[in-house]
């Protein structure tokens, strides 16, 4: 049993170590959002946190893995949201609507991009990576965002049984497209509409973007087009030779 001197020196390092990291996380993704992930180095991130340089690799192996943590911290936070709405719209076991299903897959993402404690860097972080190093956000984004998507994809195809998994896949595809776009560039339907449209307001946005993609994914099925089986040149047709009368 540890010794009441111990036992305060254990919680006071534990402390210390919780403070560095939590320093060297917020200084990463300033950095990040404001000059990309290969922008900035190891050296950076720890002068602006403070801290010595070394520690870096000592919390979390390398400038990536503190991307990893930076990502996802953030897209835990998101999950756990839109499972919480899943789960209580099949409270009781009763089937969700289509609009529900989509209500609770939007609105937490549009609460993030809304925010104000620091989720703006994170949303400048996706774009800068997203432009600059797809196989790493690709990574990232499969390692936190599958096991969710892949529970949504299934809750989606209970309500539309007239479409194909393929279909769904596609659509739900670009829905992930509206709701980044709605995300991080909002200003522009502020300009197109002389402010009357306003893309803070989140409610105002559910309720345009809801039923919209509710439409979308209602359509009918997209039927596969049928290759058609290229025509190989025919063969000319040999012309017969004129038979040329004898002179007599």
């Amino acid at each position: 049993m540890l010794s009441p001197n111990r036992l305060n020196s254990a919680t006071s390092v534990q402390a210390s170590d919780q403070e560095t990291s939590e320093k060297l996380i917020a200084a990463a993704e300033r950095l990040f959002a404001e000059h990309g992930y290969n922008g900035v180095s190891v050296r950076m991130i720890a002068a602006a946190a403070g801290v010595n340089w070394s520690l870096l690799g000592y919390y979390f192996r390398g400038k990536e893995g503190l991307l990893s943590e930076v990502y996802r911290r953030h897209c835990g936070e998101l999950n756990s949201a839109r499972m919480r709405l899943l789960q209580e719209i099949r409270a009781g076991g009763r089937k969700p609507e289509l609009e529900e299903i989509l209500n609770a897959f939007i609105r937490p993402a549009l609460a993030v991009a809304r925010s104000e404690d620091g989720e703006t860097d994170f949303i400048r972080l996706r774009a800068i990576l997203a432009a600059e190093n797809s196989a790493l956000l690709d990574k990232l984004v499969a390692e936190n965002f599958d096991v969710s998507s892949a529970t949504f994809i299934d809750a989606l195809r209970g309500c539309l049984p007239h479409l194909t998994r393929d279909d769904i896949l596609w659509r739900f595809h670009f829905m992930l497209g509206t709701i980044y776009y709605t995300a991080s560039g909002p200003h522009r339907i502020r300009e197109f509409s002389n402010g009357r449209c306003d893309p803070a307001d989140i409610e105002e946005n559910l309720r345009q973007l809801v039923p919209f993609l509710a439409a979308a994914f209602r359509a009918p099925s997209v039927k596969p087009v049928r290759s058609v089986k290229p025509i190989h040149s025919v063969k000319p047709i040999h012309s017969v030779k004129p038979t040329h009368k004898r002179k007599s």
